[in-house]
């Protein structure tokens, strides 16, 4: 059997400490517990997505509606402010 150190935000510590009185239980009993209620848990909920899968999902149309580069951003303006005029 391995042992494993566990590092504990002094809240969690205190949860810790709060659940032991309430059960006897010792702290590596409570831990063994929640890591089984973990792993059950993970095993019923299908695994989240990454960053790189949601984006491959989303829909952004052809392009071509980007903002000008840097180098054309006095002209930018200057359409912006007469579309926003001409309303």
């Amino acid at each position: 059997m391995g042992m494993k150190t566990v590092r504990m935000e002094p809240e969690d510590e205190k949860v810790l400490e709060r659940i032991r009185r309430r059960t006897g239980w010792t702290a590596s009993d409570i831990l063994k517990r929640g890591l089984r209620l973990v792993d059950e848990s993970l095993a019923t909920q299908p695994p989240k997505k990454t960053a790189w899968e949601i984006y491959c999902e989303l829909d952004i149309g052809p392009g071509d509606d980007s903002i000008p580069p840097a180098s054309y951003s006095r002209e930018a303006v200057r359409r912006a402010i007469l579309r926003k005029h001409r309303k």
